[in-house]
């Protein structure tokens, strides 16, 4: 998957270049979770942190970790109908979460920082 794939499916899917990061958490199980964030703020809009230069090297970087992960399929299948939207309201902010089905991993994510 690249950079370029990955924002042409979040601007299809949701009509925004929103921000796209990945996440790991545990679950109640204490289960390592792997999941691409789709975040709240987007390429245009007066509080995003990034330029657009910024925007598109963080999404390439993601979408060559989606590629090493071979979970590319994954985001393609799972995106577009994820009925979710990244949004800010208040209940604050709510990114949409994208499962990646790397749970099984006991060490941790090749290219991760492991400090949750």
């Amino acid at each position: 998957m690249s950079g370029e794939e990955l924002r042409n499916m979040v601007l299809k899917r949701y009509g925004r270049l929103y921000d796209a990061r990945i996440c790991q958490r545990r679950d109640r199980f204490n289960k390592l979770q792997i999941y691409l964030q789709i975040m709240w703020k987007f390429l245009g809009q007066k509080s995003f942190p990034l330029s657009e230069e910024e925007y598109i090297e963080q999404t390439d970087a993601v979408a060559e970790l989606l590629s090493e992960w071979n979970v590319g399929d994954v985001v393609r299948e799972n995106l577009p109908k994820n009925p979710k939207t990244p949004k800010m309201d208040t209940t604050g902010a709510n990114a949409v979460m994208i499962p990646l089905g790397l749970e099984d991993l006991e060490n941790g994510v090749p290219g991760m920082r492991n400090d949750e």
